[in-house]
């Protein structure tokens, strides 16, 4: 038979036993309200994280874009406004060789009746200075146009340098920005669909818990039971009811250590969802500020998109006015090489005519000859009419018969040794300096 005393000692681990494993049920039910909020918490920052990584490769991307433009457009405003300036340095020297060219080329005043221009003879300075073709060209229109490319490379120039200038600091705006570099969160997040398994494990080991608690609690109640039983009925119990009690009892430690190994796990398991909650929020953290700073690249390409729209307008007009000018130029020195070929074909040309006019008046003479032959013959041949059947005719029969033959002759219609002289070439060039 057990008695009250066995009964009691046996009840004191029963009691601790049951203790222990409701701190560790405790215990549990903390790390897996830390899980469920850490979990929470990731559950709200995935799509957060997934957007802003998407997002900020997509911005990267144009950001990138950007720079590269940027520095193209660095690049052409550097180059295009000198290789204007080139060009026109290049028909500045075909102008200044055309030029050469007409003034090297005397006129032939007797055998083309010219004459000097006013102009050119008034400003011409030295008293008997060679009459040549540069004479007869529209000198002030040359002027005017050189004047008037000059001026326009000049700003299109300044406004190339200053667009220059201000291209380059955005990108050294840009190139000082420092984007946080992205790390490698392949791990972290193909392993998110895990951490509510995660969870779900720790509420089954607190479950588990939970239901050991439920039956160590039944345990020792049973055994405060059995003690006011054994209280009542005289402080006796049997050996059966008592060995099913010591085993029972016997239990508990093994069950104690078997629910810490539980609670360990559920504490491994929130530790590992609490790491993965700091991992996204350090991801998200760094994702924010890599967005702020693609952002400020963005915005630093904007803003000198922004300060250089007004100057670029004006660029364009300048650089469509600079095109302009240089292919007037161009038409200027192609016309004025025409001008001294054509004078080439002039000289050939009066040459020919002057041929001509010897041919021509060969012609007349040989002409003039035969009607003075012919005018002859019949003068004698009127005559011997006259003279062999006029007697025997009377005067009113023919009133004409008595009558000389006509005259012919072959006259020059105007002045056959005028030909046409060249005249100065009257330009738009000439009307748009009148008109500025």
């Amino acid at each position: 038979m057990a008695t009250l005393e066995k009964l009691t000692r046996l009840s004191e681990p029963s009691i601790e036993g049951a203790q222990a494993v409701r701190e560790l049920a405790k215990e549990a039910e903390e790390l897996l309200a830390q899980s469920r909020q850490d979990h929470g918490l990731i559950c709200e920052m995935h799509p957060q994280l997934a957007f802003l990584l998407a997002e900020n490769q997509d911005q990267l991307r144009l950001c990138a874009s950007l720079e590269r433009g940027l520095r193209r457009h660095l690049e052409e405003l550097e180059s295009s406004a000198q290789t204007k300036r080139q060009q026109a340095d290049g028909l500045r020297r075909e102008m200044a060789m055309v030029v050469e060219l007409l003034k090297s080329r005397e006129v032939m005043e007797k055998e083309l009746r010219s004459q000097q221009p006013a102009a050119a003879a008034a400003g011409g300075g030295e008293a008997g200075q060679k009459h040549t073709l540069y004479d007869h060209i529209d000198q002030e229109a040359i002027s005017t146009l050189d004047v008037r490319v000059r001026e326009g490379l000049d700003e299109l120039q300044a406004i190339a340098q200053a667009d220059a200038a201000r291209c380059a600091a955005a990108l050294e705006r840009i190139g000082g920005i420092a984007v946080p570099e992205a790390e490698d969160i392949r791990v972290t997040w193909e392993g998110v669909g895990a951490i509510g398994q995660l969870v779900a494990e720790s509420q089954g080991a607190a479950d588990e818990i939970a239901q050991d608690l439920q039956s160590m609690d039944r345990h020792c109640d049973q055994l405060r039971d059995t003690i006011r039983a054994v209280e009542a009925e005289g402080g006796v119990l049997s050996m059966d009811d008592y060995n099913v009690l010591l085993r029972d009892t016997s239990e508990i430690p093994g069950i104690v250590a078997e629910l810490r190994e539980v609670v360990a796990g559920v504490r491994r398991r929130a530790d590992e969802i609490n790491v993965r909650r700091l991992q996204y929020s350090a991801f998200l953290d760094e994702s924010r500020r890599r967005f702020e700073a693609i952002a400020q690249m963005a915005a630093a390409g904007q803003q000198y998109a922004a300060a250089a729209g007004a100057s670029q307008a004006r660029y364009a007009e300048l650089a469509a006015a600079a095109d302009g000018a240089l292919k007037d130029t161009w038409e200027l020195v192609a016309w004025y090489r025409q001008f001294h070929s054509a004078y080439d074909a002039l000289i050939a040309e009066v040459h020919r005519r002057r041929q001509q006019h010897r041919e021509l008046l060969g012609a007349v003479e040989d002409m003039r000859a035969r009607l003075d032959a012919m005018h002859r013959d019949e003068v004698r041949r009127r005559a011997a009419f006259v003279a062999s059947d006029g007697p025997y005719l009377p005067s009113d029969l023919c009133p004409f018969i008595h009558d000389p033959p006509p005259r012919f002759g072959v006259e020059e219609a105007g002045d056959a040794a005028h030909f046409a002289s060249v005249q100065s070439h009257e330009t738009r060039y000439t009307r748009a300096a009148d008109a500025s």
